[in-house]
C-alpha cells in the first residue's frame, strides 16, 4: 500500500475521511462480540447444550484470530478496499443464515453448522478490522497512540451500543426476545458499515511533525538513507523538496529546506540529526562542507554542514532541539523500534513474550464475552420466585453493555495514557504492560467472587476495561517496537492464538457448568455455585500472564540500557550520526 499523493490539505482530508473510516469499520467488527446477547435465546430454542453453546461461541473468535496473520499480509498488500467488500459480504451472509436457521428456514442437521456460521462471522470481522488497524498505523505517527486507540475503541464500544439498541427495539416480543429481528439487523448493519469502510478508507501517510515545524536556520541535513546503497553520496537524489514532500508525505522527510544549499541541492533533515546536531556530536572536515555517517546498523547517508553551524555541529546562536525535554537530558528515546517481520519476528524472544502475554490475558476476556450470558441467567434464576425471560434478557444486555463500556474505555485511553507517561514521566510502556496485565488478574477475582448481580456488574465492568487495555496496547506496542513496515503480519501473528486460551477456558467453564447443572437448569446455581471453579483457572492463567509481562519488561529495560550505553559511546567519539529509529 503506497501513501496517497497531492497536497498537504488533501492529504489531511483524506486522513480524516479514513479515520472516520476505520472506526465505522471497527463498529463493525465488534459484533463478533454480541453472542451473549443473543446465544442463550439460540441455544434454548436449537437445544444446545452449554458445552456445545460455548463451541458454537468460540468458532466465532476462531475465525477472529486465527485468520489474523493471512487479513494482516493482505492488509499490507491488497490494500484496505478490498478486504472491507469481502467483509460486507461475509457478515451479512452469515448474520442472514443464522436468523434464518433460528426461524426454522433453514435446516439445521448439526450444531457444527451454527459453528460454521460463527467461523464466517468472525472471519469477516477480522477482515475489516485489520483493514483499519494497518491503515491508522500508517496515517499516524506524532500521535499514533491516540489514533490507535479510537480506532480499537470503537470495537469494544460496538457491543455496548448494539446490546442497547437490542434492549429497546427486540427485548420484547409475542414470544420472549425478538431473537430474528436482531440477527437480521445485524446483518444489515455488517452490509452497510462494511461497504462504507471500503469506500473512505485509504493510506494517506503520516502527517507533520511538530518537533521539526520551527527548527531555526543552521542545522545538519543528512539524505534518505534507502536512497542510498550504503556509501556515502551527496548526489543530490532528493530532487526538488517540496515534490518529494508529497510524494513521501511521512514524518521522516524533512519539512523545511535550509537557508543555503550546494550544488542546486535542497538539504531534507531527519529529526534524528538535529536531535544530534543539538547536542554538538557532529564533526566536520578541513573544509566545513561535509561529515560522513557512521555508526552501529545499516544506515549509512550524507551529512552536510549548512552554513551557520559552528565546528562542535550547533547552530551559532541556536537553542538546545529536544525531541522530548521533560522525558531525559538529550530528548532521545532509548525504546528504540526495530524494523521486524516475518521469521526475524516469529523468532524474536521480546515478540515471543509479548505474544505470551496477550494469550493468557486477552484469552481471559474472550471466556468471559462468551459466557456473562450464561452466568447473568445462572444468578438470575436462582435468585427470583418468578422469572421472567424478558427481564434476564435485559439484564444480560446490561452486563453486556458493562464489558463494552469498559472495553471502550480502556482501549480509548490506554494508548493516550501511555504516551503522556512517556514523554512526560519517562515511564516505558513495558512498566504499564506490567500494570495492565494486573488488573486483569483482580478482574476476575472480583468476578470469581460475586454471588450478587450488582457485585458480578463491578466485576463485568473490571474485566471489560482490562480486556480493552490490553487489546488496545499489544498492538501500539506491536508497531513502535518493531516496526510499521509489517505491522498487519506482526499483529496477526501475534494475536492468533487467543482463541485457544478463550477455547480452553470456555471449554472448561461448560464442562463445570454441566457437570453442577446436569439438567441445565439455572434455577438450581445458587450464588454461582454451579461455575465459580472455573474462575480458579482464568486467576491462575492471568497470573502466568503476569510474570510474562515482568520477564518481558526487564528484557525492555536492558535493551534501553544497551541502547544508552551505545548512543553515548558515539557521541564520545564525535560521530556525527547515530541511525537509531527514535520511537516516539
Amino acid at each position: 500500500m503506497e501513501p496517497a499523493s497531492g497536497t498537504r490539505r488533501q492529504r489531511h482530508w483524506r486522513r480524516a475521511v479514513s479515520m472516520l473510516g476505520a472506526c465505522l469499520a471497527t463498529t463493525t467488527a465488534g459484533t463478533v462480540y454480541l453472542f451473549s446477547t443473543y446465544g442463550p435465546g439460540l441455544s434454548k430454542r436449537l437445544h444446545l447444550t452449554s458445552t456445545q453453546s460455548n463451541l458454537v461461541a468460540i468458532s466465532a473468535n476462531y475465525g477472529l484470530l486465527l485468520s489474523g496473520p493471512f487479513f494482516g499480509w493482505a492488509a499490507d498488500t491488497l490494500g484496505p478496499r478490498v478486504l472491507s467488500a469481502f467483509a460486507a459480504a461475509g457478515s451479512f451472509t452469515a448474520f442472514s443464515a443464522l436468523a434464518y436457521t433460528y426461524n426454522g428456514t433453514l435446516p439445521l442437521p448439526s450444531w457444527l453448522v451454527l459453528s460454521a456460521y460463527m467461523v464466517l462471522v468472525g472471519i469477516s470481522c477480522q477482515a475489516v478490522n485489520m483493514s483499519a488497524i494497518t491503515v491508522t498505523t500508517r496515517n499516524f505517527k506524532e500521535n499514533r497512540g491516540a489514533a490507535v486507540s479510537l480506532c480499537i475503541a470503537f470495537f469494544g464500544l460496538s457491543p455496548f451500543v448494539l446490546s442497547h439498541i437490542n434492549s429497546i427495539f427486540f427485548s420484547r416480543g409475542d414470544d420472549g426476545p425478538n431473537i430474528f429481528g436482531y440477527l437480521r439487523f445485524l446483518s444489515l448493519l455488517g452490509l452497510v458499515t462494511s461497504t462504507a469502510a471500503a469506500l473512505s478508507l485509504s493510506v494517506v501517510g503520516f502527517g507533520p511533525s511538530r518537533h521539526r515545524r520551527d527548527i531555526p536556520d543552521g542545522f545538519i541535513a543528512d539524505y534518505d538513507s534507502s536512497i542510498s546503497d550504503g556509501s556515502s553520496s551527496n548526489s543530490g537524489s532528493y530532487g526538488n523538496s517540496e515534490e518529494n514532500t508529497n510524494t513521501r508525505a511521512d514524518e521522516e522527510s524533512g519539512l523545511l529546506r535550509a537557508s543555503e544549499t550546494d550544488g542546486g541541492v535542497d538539504a531534507n533533515p531527519s529529526y534524528s540529526a538535529v536531535v544530534k546536531a543539538s547536542i554538538g556530536a557532529s564533526e566536520t572536515d578541513n573544509n566545513g562542507d561535509t561529515a560522513t555517517a557512521s555508526g552501529t546498523g545499516s544506515v549509512s547517508g550524507s551529512l552536510r554542514v549548512v552554513s551557520g553551524i559552528s565546528q562542535t555541529g550547533v547552530a551559532s546562536g541556536s537553542p538546545q532541539l529536544q525531541l522530548n525535554p521533560r522525558n531525559n537530558t538529550n530528548g532521545v528515546d532509548y525504546d528504540t523500534a526495530r524494523d521486524l517481520g516475518g521469521m526475524a519476528y516469529v523468532r524474536d524472544p521480546e515478540a515471543q513474550l509479548l505474544a505470551l502475554v496477550l494469550f493468557l490475558c486477552a484469552g481471559i476476556g474472550v471466556f468471559y464475552n462468551n459466557n456473562v450470558g450464561t452466568i447473568v441467567s445462572a444468578i438470575y434464576y436462582s435468585s427470583v420466585k418468578v422469572p421472567d425471560a424478558s427481564a434476564a434478557q435485559r439484564l444480560i444486555n446490561y452486563h453486556v453493555s458493562a464489558v463494552s463500556l469498559g472495553s471502550f474505555v480502556g482501549r480509548l485511553s490506554i494508548g493516550v495514557l501511555a504516551d503522556f507517561c512517556k514523554r512526560v514521566w519517562g515511564l516505558p510502556r513495558s512498566g504499564i504492560l506490567v500494570v495492565v496485565v494486573f488488573g486483569t488478574v483482580l478482574s476476575q477475582v472480583v468476578v470469581g467472587s460475586a454471588e450478587t448481580l450488582p457485585a458480578l456488574l463491578v466485576g463485568s465492568a473490571m474485566t471489560g476495561l482490562s480486556y480493552g487495555l490490553i487489546f488496545g496496547f499489544v498492538p501500539l506496542l506491536v508497531s513502535v517496537w518493531f516496526g510499521t513496515k509489517h505491522f498487519g503480519s506482526n499483529w496477526g501473528l501475534t494475536s492468533v492464538f487467543i482463541g485457544f486460551s478463550g477455547q480452553a477456558l470456555g471449554a472448561y467453564f461448560g464442562y463445570v457448568y454441566d457437570s453442577n447443572l446436569p439438567d441445565q437448569d439455572p434455577s438450581k446455581c445458587v450464588r454461582g455455585s454451579c461455575y465459580k471453579d472455573a474462575f480458579v483457572l482464568s486467576v491462575g492463567l492471568g497470573l502466568l500472564g503476569l510474570l510474562a509481562s515482568v520477564i518481558l519488561a526487564r528484557r525492555r529495560g536492558d535493551r534501553r540500557r544497551e541502547n544508552r550505553r551505545l548512543w553515548e559511546e558515539q557521541e564520545y567519539s564525535h560521530v556525527p550520526y547515530v541511525p537509531f529509529i527514535l520511537a516516539e
